[in-house]
């Protein structure tokens, strides 16, 4: 039976978020689809426009940005039923959202909305976050792309600094990942290169010891004539003001530890050092996108679109690796709305050295291209 359906995207944009939208209207090509323009201010301001994966050009998923348009908003009670009105004034019967944990917290009080008031809604969450920090999935959709990034770039930023270790001693790289060390960690694979590989690798999981950060630079200088550290934009933020816990993450993250940190260097022990932020084409970068993170996230808007086909509710599309395949099994929205999954402990260290596991369990999300 044809549905009348939701797309829409809220938070920031990925270089593959695209290959969601396409996948989803792909599967849903049976079904009346409709746009969700600008995120959560479309939802409640009504801003649907009829789309068909015709409309969405191929050209569109190899690159960044965001077709739909992006955003974020605290979404208030108000908001909610202010945003259903608006579904049911367009017979919207399926809504799916492509996002993170935020995304996911609007779905999931959308949906329990919906039914307490006793309104027919299906709601189907598409992951999306390079942060890597959606509970209850092996891997998000945006992750191995930016991870691909930096394990593409930071290794020549490496190279560039070993030449440049004369006059600046001291280089200081610093990823996106807001309260999570993903990115940070992807930043330390240095493709069988150890002599440009990160010395030292800061995440917030771990809280920050500015004596032992201190030391570990200086043995680094000692053992290597030049210390390289890679560091979360989360990590040590008692050096910045940054409220990465803020809802919604309805606040800019400007960035800044990894200068707030070369200062403290700079101060401490009296050598050159820079603090470099990577910033926004960690996320942005299409011409570095994984293939694999760009397929993956085109066949998990295909499964949200199955689900909402077959009226399910209160789902997220999972990713799970069964014998190197990726399997795209259902999480129920309760458990992701809102929660934020750290780094786990047996990857947790200062040391790159250390984190052989990890990068065994990160290089199949780089893809080959």
């Amino acid at each position: 039976m044809t549905m009348r359906l939701l797309i829409g995207q809220t938070g920031a944009p990925t270089s593959v978020v695209n290959a969601s939208l396409r996948g989803f209207l792909e599967a849903a090509a049976d079904h009346d689809v409709l746009a969700l323009r600008g995120g959560p201010d479309g939802l409640v301001e009504g801003r649907l426009t009829p789309v068909t994966a015709a409309d969405v050009p191929a050209a569109a998923t190899r690159h960044g940005g965001s077709w739909l348009g992006a955003g974020r908003r605290a979404v208030t009670e108000a908001d909610l039923d202010t945003a259903l009105d608006v579904l049911a004034a367009n017979g919207i019967e399926g809504v799916a959202l492509i996002g993170g944990n935020g995304t996911m917290a609007l779905l999931h009080a959308l949906g329990e909305r919906a039914a307490a008031t006793g309104r027919e809604l299906s709601v189907v969450g598409i992951p999306k976050t390079v942060d890597n920090d959606l509970v209850g999935i092996d891997h998000c959709p945006g992750y191995g792309s930016a991870a691909r990034y930096l394990a593409t770039v930071v290794p020549d930023l490496a190279r560039d600094h070993a030449a440049m270790a004369g006059i600046e001693p001291v280089r200081i790289v610093e990823t996106l990942g807001r309260s999570v060390g993903w990115l940070a960690l992807a930043a330390t694979r240095h493709r069988d290169d150890p002599a440009h590989a990160p010395h030292l690798v800061l995440i917030p999981e771990l809280a920050f010891d500015r004596a032992a950060f201190l030391a570990a630079v200086q043995d680094a200088l000692h053992a290597h004539g030049r210390a390289f550290v890679v560091v979360s934009e989360g990590a040590a933020s008692e050096m910045t003001d940054d409220p990465f816990e803020a809802v919604n993450h309805t606040r800019i993250i400007l960035g800044g530890v990894s200068r707030a940190l070369a200062g403290l260097v700079s101060t401490e022990l009296g050598v050159a050092a820079r603090g470099e932020v990577l910033g926004m084409v960690q996320r942005s970068s299409g011409a570095l996108a994984s293939d694999v993170d760009r397929a993956e996230a085109a066949e998990a808007g295909r499964h949200a679109a199955k689900l909402l086909a077959d009226r399910a509710t209160g789902l997220m599309v999972g990713l799970h690796r069964d014998g190197g395949q990726t399997v795209y099994d259902p999480v129920p929205l309760a458990e992701v709305a809102g929660r934020t999954r750290p780094v786990p402990p047996n990857w947790r260290t200062t040391d790159p050295a250390d984190l052989g596991d990890f990068h065994d369990w990160l290089s199949p999300l780089l893809g080959q291209n």
